[in-house]
């Protein structure tokens, strides 16, 4: 009689795609899109930050003419094909681009509740169609869509991206991402000089990240991922220009001075933690990677504004990352 040993199975091999800090940008969005497929990723994630800064009005002149204004110059638009032109050009970047008459665009200077629900409505319009791609592009193919807000995205936008079909809003929640590795995300950053939405003291975000954390079975959390849109304090990956007290930078010797602006809450929760992967972004000038102890944390950086793609690509055997890439497009 003849004796078969069983074969070992192979661990899984799994790959996460994350970006961060897209700011409403479409072209970059489009590229992380052809990067899930190019890269093969199982899963996309978007750590936080989904929405642009800049709403700018294209104002219909009586002559068909239209008028627009970016950063002090004035723009005109001599067609109707000139000025859908320029709008694409405008939301490639990641601003909003609102069309209206003379009489609309005077309410809308005059009026800051006008201005910010004509805000936060083209902010929907535009994730509610970035959603739609994905499940077109992303869904068919069985790639898994994550995204969260970050401190610059309006709270109103919650219960909005709780309800879009084809992505999993994360907020404050821990959930299954490969096997037994658990994502857990926290949106909120500590206090910043621009008073952001999601702008919150230290303690609260410590609040925050401990109330996610409990999450996650105990047994699971080294090889859990932390998806903090704040980098940790002094991580390297948190340094951004020191500026003055009229918020411009300070240069020494030509140089402009850079500072640790990380969250001391979101160190101590990874240090004492140690899950075995922190994603993070909010410092788009601090690309990079460190370890906090047992903890790998990448921060893959931002140029939307750019139309670039900067990305990690990270790879899992099993419960377990094995390697990763930091990549631009």
């Amino acid at each position: 009689m003849r004796w078969f040993r069983r074969t070992a199975s192979r661990p899984t091999r799994s790959r996460l795609l994350f970006a961060t800090d897209l700011h409403g940008a479409d072209l970059v969005f489009r590229k992380l899109l052809n990067a899930a497929l190019v890269y093969e990723a199982n899963a996309v994630l978007i750590g936080g930050d989904l929405t642009g800064k800049v709403l700018v009005p294209l104002v219909r002149q009586p002559n068909g003419n239209w008028l627009a204004s970016v950063d002090g110059a004035v723009d005109r638009l001599m067609s109707d094909a000139e000025a859908e032109t320029y709008a694409n050009d405008l939301a490639a970047r990641g601003a909003y681009v609102l069309r209206c008459d003379p009489d609309s665009y005077a309410a809308l200077e005059h009026d800051p509740s006008r201005r910010d629900a004509a805000f936060l409505a083209l902010m929907r319009e535009r994730l509610e169609r970035w959603a739609a791609l994905v499940q077109e592009r992303l869904t068919p193919r069985g790639i898994r869509f994550l995204w969260n807000c970050g401190n610059d995205d309006p709270l109103e936008l919650d219960p909005f991206l709780s309800e879009l079909p084809g992505a999993e809003f994360l907020e404050g929640r821990a959930v299954p991402l490969f096997g037994r590795v658990w994502l857990a995300s926290v949106g909120a950053a500590n206090l910043t000089p621009w008073h952001c939405p999601r702008d919150v003291p230290e303690e609260e975000l410590a609040r925050r990240l401990d109330a996610v954390a409990a999450q996650i079975p105990p047994e699971d959390l080294p090889t859990a991922v932390f998806n903090v849109h704040c980098p940790p304090y002094g991580s390297g990956l948190d340094l951004a220009p020191r500026l003055d007290e009229t918020l411009k930078p300070v240069v020494v010797g030509g140089v402009v001075e850079t500072v640790p602006v990380g969250s001391t809450a979101v160190r101590e929760a990874i240090e004492r933690y140690q899950p075995q992967l922190g994603l993070h972004g909010h410092i788009h000038e601090s690309r990079g990677a460190q370890r906090l102890g047992r903890t790998l944390c990448l921060n893959p950086g931002s140029e939307y504004q750019d139309g670039a793609l900067r990305a990690a690509v990270i790879d899992f055997e099993g419960d377990t990352v094995r390697n990763y890439l930091l990549v631009s497009a």
